[in-house]
């Protein structure tokens, strides 16, 4: 009940957030934008305008680079904000353990994650029926809670970060730093990679399983990749990308497959909280 109590109070205290706001409203235009471009795509390949699996697609690019940010700014100063601010001693002083305040954190943070996200796909929705007039309310609904999944994982990043340090600044620094690394050196790692192994920055066929494997661990592939298992939609996947043509040397490995993104996602949201809840216990506040 504790956890719960901290979470209530923390959800309405980042709610508030000027830059949440600001990120939300952001969401919902590339949201709008992701529908509109999804319909016309699929007129333009004269598949039917109302089909919900062509705007999830077009849709998953602006969550998979907007929710981190939006998660990860709201995460990244849950426990080491209130250490610098020293709110954190009062809070602890009240009958509070440090695992609560770090899941109430955690429940209230993802909370506010959660609303941003129904307020995107909510604006999305809308588009959408404009746009086409029908669409499947159970696929968008589906790929609604998967979205709000991947803000959780990044909520458990950030806050994992946060309660690893007592500086916001060295928080928020982890905090995306961990995004340059997913988004633009892990790339350039396989690559390099790639490169001392067989002699070439391009993957040539037949492509090493583990090449496949590599790109597919951060948790903006394994969110595709569970994307791509619920919605049978292999272009969602990044092993897609090679498994339908048959390039990939020994067959698709385990970590690339769909359906391991689910357990993907479970450790990068579980491992980072439990090495932060680790370190908070350790440490003198």
């Amino acid at each position: 009940m504790s956890a719960i109590a901290i979470a209530k109070k923390d959800f309405q205290d980042a709610v508030r957030s000027r830059g949440l706001i600001a990120l939300t409203v952001i969401f919902v235009l590339f949201t709008v934008a992701g529908a509109y471009i999804g319909t016309q795509i699929s007129g333009l390949l004269g598949e039917e305008a109302g089909d919900t699996l062509d705007l999830i697609i077009a849709l998953q690019t602006p969550a998979s680079f907007l929710v981190p940010i939006i998660a990860l700014l709201i995460g990244y100063g849950a426990i080491a904000g209130e250490r610098e601010s020293g709110s954190l001693k009062f809070l602890l002083g009240l009958p509070h353990t440090r695992e609560d305040v770090v899941l109430g954190k955690v429940l209230g943070r993802t909370g506010v994650v959660a609303v941003s996200i129904l307020i995107g796909f909510i604006a999305g929705m809308i588009a959408i029926f404009a746009f086409t007039g029908s669409f499947s309310v159970v696929e968008y609904a589906v790929f609604t809670l998967l979205t709000i999944a991947l803000g959780f994982v990044y909520v458990c990043i950030g806050v994992g970060l946060s309660s690893m340090t007592k500086s916001t600044t060295r928080a928020a620094i982890g905090a995306f730093g961990l995004l340059a690394l997913f988004w633009i050196l892990w790339g350039v790692i396989a690559q390099l990679l790639l490169y001392l192994m067989s002699g070439s920055v391009l993957p040539q066929p037949p492509i090493p399983g583990w090449y496949v494997a590599f790109l597919s661990l951060p948790p903006g592939p394994a969110y595709g990749s569970a994307l791509g298992a619920v919605f049978d939609e292999g272009g969602l996947a990044v092993a897609s990308t090679y498994e339908g043509q048959g390039l990939v040397e020994g067959g698709i490995p385990i970590v690339a497959e769909p359906w391991f993104g689910f357990v993907l996602l479970a450790a990068w949201a579980f491992v980072p909280l439990a090495l932060g809840l680790l370190r908070f216990d350790r440490v003198d506040l």
